[in-house]
């Protein structure tokens, strides 16, 4: 009876296969995998950027921050001096004008 070894051997077969072409089929499917993790994960996301209307930026005159304040007002209060700032039309049309 032959034994457990020889009988397995009889089923299996041994690829030959030089170093540089293993060297070349692990480096090949590596970047494969990179660049298919890369995809995934860089068109899998939504990015969202934040957009911001003109009309709720503001800027401080005399601290110099600029700032979102959403609450649309003509008068808004600057977050770093708490200075009340007014908001000047003439410069918001000009801005426009630009864009």
């Amino acid at each position: 009876m032959p034994s457990f070894g020889a009988r397995l051997g009889e089923f299996l077969t041994v690829i030959h296969v030089d170093l540089s072409t293993a060297i070349f089929v692990y480096l090949f499917f590596s970047v494969i995998a990179v660049l298919v993790l890369w995809m995934l994960l860089h068109f899998g996301t939504n990015v969202k950027f934040f957009k911001s209307e003109e009309k709720y930026i503001w800027h401080c005159d005399i601290c110099g921050k600029t700032y979102v304040d959403s609450k649309n007002t003509v008068i808004s209060q600057c977050p770093r001096c708490k200075s009340y700032i007014e908001r000047k039309r003439d410069i918001d049309f000009k801005r426009r004008q630009k864009s």
